[in-house]
């Protein structure tokens, strides 16, 4: 008795260490049983659920309206396109890997479904489909950057984050009108991937009785039943055969959910030999550090190689666009299908995102062999530029070459022209430019002779061209003509997910190319980085890397090598940002409306006495 009770207090004490760490424990037994489970570890694992949302055990039945959201179909719900068939879903569209988002009645052949199903291309960032359907309001949405997958019916949502992929499943009753059920995290524990549900299986009951129910039982249970994973089983095994103190720690799937484990064996002849498991998932993994964070390293690690571009020569193609998300996961799409196509293509973004480097890639993945041509208009000066694009004949003004030239769009024959800063070419030349689109006919300066010219046209700006149209300063009919295959850049603040990769890749090029000893930065210089928020881009990012190795002595890079102002760091806490953001709104506003005080109360909607005492906290002079 006082063994088991030694056992239980020293399980108490770590459980409670750990979880304050924000890890939980699961305890093994030397007869590979499992003595502990903490909350923690349920929770993460989806043993059990937060207290709230219920529904009774059951399985679908004919009239039951289904929602069906999966950014990868196939791969973690046990799901094929037949599938989808109890839906009245009959696409030849829809293949394994598909994104699909679908609103459908469970075997019911008469009334019709609503879906999208995208694949070779994600149109943004969050992917929605709404429909007021049989009577229900129902939203539906796969948000990518925040990897969370939500469905709101008549107002009520219901939402599941996620790593990789998930096929997220609700269920109307279709005699009640009520919610039968809601995937949930722990879903592959207890059999419940969509695919077994469309196909008949029963679904379990979730916190029946009104409180936290566990939705399969843990303690006692032998845990190469619930803790399923090959990789994970095979390593609990390993060091089942270890000595006192020996660990292993790593990022493991365990019914194909990542999280990553430290594991730990105890073997001391007691009752508390065993190994314990310390597990973390990403929803913790997220709020601490990435350089600390296995989790998240693995996470991007594996987001780096999941593409949705239809083939791996898409993705090699575009390798040189370092990012995993959402926006570049967009650019690259978007990229890949203009390489496919000779359309005029328009890049878009601010100075130092990249656009030349798209270009060229675009034009190397689709027309390899042929000239790749740039031309940065705004480094021409406006009395040559017609000559340098087009050409000119001999003798066809004083100082001219006896003999001609060619200009920038023969040499481009057979292959691109890349029109870097096309909004800066004069207007008068606009109309020479237009002309040449629309008939692939050039004319030198001072001649008469047409040359046709079989050129790709990509195009970029970093001017709102929209705007410049309207103020009269570019051509409406030219900007409709670059304007058919347009990608827009991401600035890097609007990607800072992508600055971890997009640094270290930066850092390892860079020590390369001058044939140093590979450096890393140090975790508060990632800090740094990850806060910045690069007006200058990539450009400036790469130019601060260059900068700090240079500087650097030893092999670890720190904050002082990157020589960022401190007022240039961002605030780092919530209130400290919205802070500075409210400061700043109160400048602008005032600057525009001239210093015109009462003016700028009323635009913000302040009352006089709040809207002086924030003159005096953020210490606002005229």
């Amino acid at each position: 008795m006082a063994k088991t009770t030694d056992r239980h207090i020293c399980t108490e004490i770590m459980k409670t260490a750990a979880e304050g760490l924000k890890y939980g424990v699961i305890y093994v037994k030397e007869d590979g049983k499992i003595g502990e489970y903490s909350p923690l570890a349920k929770e993460m694992m989806g043993v059990t659920l937060p207290e709230g949302e219920s529904h009774p055990e059951g399985k679908l039945t004919s009239g039951d309206i289904v929602v069906f959201l999966d950014n990868d179909l196939g791969n973690d719900d046990k799901m094929t396109p037949e599938d989808l068939k109890v839906l009245n879903i009959h696409s030849r569209e829809i293949k394994p890997g598909s994104i699909v988002l679908a609103i459908g009645v469970y075997n019911n052949k008469k009334i019709q479904p609503v879906y999208k199903t995208f694949r070779e291309y994600i149109p943004d960032s969050r992917i929605e489909l709404s429909h007021r359907y049989l009577g229900f309001s129902i939203d539906a949405a796969i948000d990518f950057e925040n990897r969370r997958m939500s469905v709101t019916l008549n107002g009520k949502e219901y939402y599941m984050n996620y790593l990789e992929s998930i096929g997220y499943m609700v269920a109307i009753d279709g005699h009640t009108g009520n919610v039968k059920f809601f995937q949930a995290k722990g879903y592959g524990y207890r059999g419940e991937e969509a695919g077994e549900l469309l196909r008949g299986k029963k679904f379990a009951g979730k916190n029946v009785s009104g409180q936290v129910n566990e939705l399969m039982p843990t303690i006692g249970m032998q845990a190469d039943k619930i803790l399923n994973g090959d990789d994970f089983l095979s390593t609990l095994k390993s060091l089942m055969k270890g000595e006192d103190g020996d660990y292993l720690e790593g990022v493991y799937e365990i019914y194909r959910r990542m999280v990553y484990c430290y594991l730990i064996r105890i073997k001391k002849n007691c009752e508390c030999d065993g190994v314990y498991v310390f597990v973390q998932d990403n929803e913790v993994a997220e709020n601490t550090s990435r350089k600390t964070n296995p989790l998240t390293a693995e996470v991007e690690k594996r987001a780096r190689m999941k593409s949705y571009l239809p083939d791996e020569k898409g993705s090699a193609a575009f390798a040189g666009f370092i990012g995993n998300s959402p926006a570049m996961e967009k650019v690259k799409q978007l990229a890949y299908k203009a390489s496919k196509t000779k359309f005029n293509v328009i890049i878009t973004g601010e100075s130092g995102t990249g656009k030349s480097r798209l270009a060229r890639e675009i034009h190397n993945n689709g027309n390899q062999k042929g000239p790749f041509v740039e031309v940065v208009c705004n480094a021409i000066a406006p009395s040559l530029i017609e000559s340098e694009l087009f050409g000119y004949a001999p003798r066809a003004f004083t100082g001219a070459d006896p003999g001609g030239r060619i200009g920038f769009f023969e040499k481009a024959d057979g292959g691109t022209i890349f029109l870097d800063e096309i909004g800066e070419i004069p207007p008068e030349i606009q109309v020479k430019l237009l002309h040449v689109l629309q008939n692939k006919r050039i004319y030198r300066v001072g001649s008469t002779t047409p040359i046709d010219v079989d050129v790709r046209v990509i195009t970029a700006t970093n001017r709102d061209l929209e705007e410049e149209v309207k103020q009269g300063r570019f051509r409406q009919d030219l900007y409709y003509r670059i304007n058919v295959f347009p990608i827009r850049i991401p600035a890097l603040r609007e990607r800072k997910r992508d600055l971890y990769i997009l640094a270290n890749s930066v850092l390892e090029d860079l020590c390369r190319k001058y044939d140093m000893e590979l450096k890393q930065f140090s975790e508060e210089a990632l800090e740094i980085i990850s806060g910045y928020d690069w007006p200058g881009n990539v450009r400036e990012l790469e130019n601060i890397v260059e900068r700090a190795i240079t500087v650097c002595e030893g092999r670890m890079i720190y904050s002082e090598n990157l020589m960022i102002k401190s007022d240039a760091r961002i605030n780092s806490t919530l209130k400290e940002r919205i802070e500075a953001d409210e400061r700043k709104i109160i400048e602008d506003t005032l600057f525009k409306n001239n210093d015109d005080r009462k003016k700028t109360m009323e635009e913000l909607g302040l009352s006089r006495t709040v809207f002086y005492e924030k003159l005096k906290k953020y210490e606002i002079s005229r």
